[in-house]
């Protein structure tokens, strides 16, 4: 069934928008999407019919908190969203707010690394129910990693009392370039030349066979930046370099609020840059790579900082981020690694990048998780499996058992 079926026209922005912001306003919404007001609240009594929506009614200082959510979300109505909850706080009366129901159905999120592989579960409004993570030789090949992920999925929606047929969304990070597939219309895999056993992989295998549900799979680095953007501090950052450090070296790129990925999805790509000609030999089989450069460095943090601080330095020239994160396994262990960045920041920035925010990621090595579970939470609630098989709300008592 397809989401016109289900959903009236503009529906998915609005489910997006009560889901970020918690609770919010007819109001509030209008001014988010740009909408007339007539256009919202027909909308919304849709979305309330199907039971995707629920509406109650709030005392004033309750509707000027919601106001202020809604506001977090869209920074472009903050003012007026707080103005309008001012204004109904002053003449006390209840006003009607909104609210996602609670649905029956799951997300499910696959971080996978070099050398581990973790999967979650979590419900429709973004709780995790499951977590667990194996080690595992990810590198020997494709074939052997999915399916060791599709069994640890399969285990963990048994314990989530789930079934595959009520996951909404699917999302899985993998630790190598993944291409858009713009020109051959199919995305693809750009694994090392060492590793046979990735080249080929069909991306499709990568999700449990019959899983009918929005996919969502990119490079684990990009998924690190989304989270670290969407919940490493008390406001979304909205430029930001995002660079994990770990049995490999990636880069996610926010600019404007925007994950730029490039033309064919290699954006980022930071490791293979040469910074040392005829340097140490990198697994790629090229010498004087940084992820190379930086592996002799080790264990000296601060000697690796400096190495990695210069590559930043003159990605910063070209993007100008307001913070520079470190994460992964290496970039999370703090000082002397992030003084070290610092140094070579000051010495080799631009004036204008000097004053860059450098810090740990605030999610350590979960960044990749958390940045998985809101983009699979996104497209789930933009997709008409919700809308069309989960669109019956359900009862406070089992939503209870499952989250138990």
């Amino acid at each position: 069934m397809s989401v016109s079926a289900m959903t009236p026209s503009g529906a998915g922005d609005h489910l997006e928008f009560i889901r970020r912001a918690g609770q919010t306003t007819r109001r509030a919404i209008a001014e988010h999407t740009g909408l007339s007001r007539s256009v919202v609240a027909q909308t919304v009594s849709e979305l309330i019919a199907q039971g995707l929506v629920i509406e109650h009614r709030l005392g004033a200082a309750a509707v000027s908190a919601a106001a202020v959510s809604a506001a977090a979300v869209s920074a472009a109505s903050a003012a007026s969203a707080a103005s309008a909850g001012r204004a109904r706080a002053t003449r006390g009366r209840p006003t009607a707010v909104l609210q996602l129901a609670r649905q029956h159905g799951v997300i499910v999120a696959c971080d996978i690394g070099h050398r581990h592989i973790t999967v979650a579960v979590a419900d429709l409004h973004g709780h995790e129910l499951v977590e667990q993570s194996i080690h595992f030789p990810v590198d020997e090949g494709s074939a052997q990693t999915f399916a060791a992920t599709h069994s640890l999925v399969m285990q963990l929606l048994d314990q989530a009392r789930s079934t595959l047929a009520e996951v909404c969304g699917f999302g899985i990070s993998l630790p190598f370039p993944i291409t858009t597939g713009r020109a051959s219309g199919r995305a693809s895999v750009r694994a090392p030349a060492n590793l046979a056993g990735w080249h080929g992989t069909n991306l499709a295998d990568a999700a449990p066979a019959g899983l009918s549900c929005p996919v969502i799979i990119d490079n684990d680095a990009n998924f690190g930046a989304w989270g670290e953007r969407m919940f490493g501090g008390t406001t979304a950052i909205d430029n930001l370099l995002y660079v994990k450090l770990s049995d490999g070296i990636g880069a996610g790129l926010i600019v404007n609020g925007t994950l730029l990925a490039g033309a064919t999805g290699l954006g980022g790509e930071m490791g293979h840059i040469e910074v040392q000609p005829g340097g140490a030999l990198c697994r790629c089989g090229r010498r004087g790579c940084l992820e190379a450069v930086i592996a002799e460095c080790l264990p000296d943090y601060h000697r690796a900082g400096l190495r990695v601080g210069r590559a930043v330095a003159q990605l910063c020239a070209f993007v100008d981020p307001e913070v520079v994160v470190l994460g992964g396994r290496i970039g999370s262990v703090g000082e002397p690694l992030l003084a070290g960045v610092r140094e070579a920041l000051a010495e080799f920035s631009q004036d204008a990048t000097v004053s860059v925010v450098v810090r740990s990621a605030a999610w350590g090595t979960r960044s990749e998780l958390m940045g998985i579970i809101d983009r699979t939470l996104a497209a789930a609630w933009a997709s008409d499996r919700i809308a069309g098989r989960h669109g019956t709300r359900e009862s406070a008592a089992a939503y209870d058992r499952r989250s138990a």
